[in-house]
């Protein structure tokens, strides 16, 4: 055994007994994702003509054609992949299913709007100004937006303070702009693909139970 070898034999001890914890990672996902999407599915079965609509409109939707056999697919993928991610049965195809929702959603719904969620209100503290000292595309947009994004968002909580109760508005968490940009499907769309690769996991899924060889570690 080489000198290498004995140094980092305790290392990779320590490796081999974390691995098989394995399964951990796989459910975690799981878990975080199920419920997003089984809400987001059963909020469109609830609305669905609404939605169907957004899906055909192309003035102030989507303009997507066949709205409504695009409603039930993006429905069946995120209401039925939602539960079997949760009970981890069939995990790979839905979330390829799944995978390909996000994509589209991102392409097609929030791309126009930039990465954020939520729109950055101090140009210091964004992400921007770090990707702006490398000359990172429309990162120096990004800065301007978040300037005047402050600017109004400190207007708005300066009529609120004036005119409303302040304390009561924000009792359960503080005002903050929608910027609606693609980073919580690509967010989203990363962690299926781990679970596209890795599969659901071992001892807590049916997919381990039905197909061992299916989430066999190698």
């Amino acid at each position: 055994m080489s000198a290498t070898s004995r140094i980092l034999r305790p290392f990779n001890t320590a490796i081999e007994r974390v691995e098989s914890w394995d399964f951990i990672a796989p459910l975690a996902i799981r878990l975080y994702l199920a419920p997003i999407f089984i809400s987001a599915g059963w909020n469109k079965v609830t609305g669905f003509e609404d939605i169907v609509n957004w899906f055909g409109n192309s003035d102030w939707g989507l303009g997507l054609p066949m709205p409504a056999v695009m409603a039930v697919l993006v429905i069946f993928a995120e209401l039925v992949g939602g539960f079997a991610l949760l009970l981890g049965i069939g995990t790979r195809g839905f979330s390829l299913m799944l995978l390909i929702t996000m994509l589209v959603a991102a392409i097609s719904v929030h791309w126009q709007n930039g990465w954020f969620a939520i729109t950055p209100t101090d140009p210091d503290t964004s992400i921007a100004s770090v990707m702006n000292t490398i000359g990172f595309w429309g990162s120096d947009a990004s800065l301007a937006n978040s300037q005047a994004a402050g600017e109004r968002l400190e207007a708005a909580r300066e009529i609120l303070q004036t005119h409303g109760n302040y304390d009561w508005l924000t009792e359960t968490g503080n005002f903050v702009i929608l910027n609606n940009g693609i980073e919580f499907a690509v967010t989203y769309a990363i962690m299926l693909l781990v679970i596209i690769f890795y599969g659901a996991g071992r001892y807590v899924s049916l997919d381990y139970w039905l197909n061992p060889a299916s989430t066999r570690r190698r």
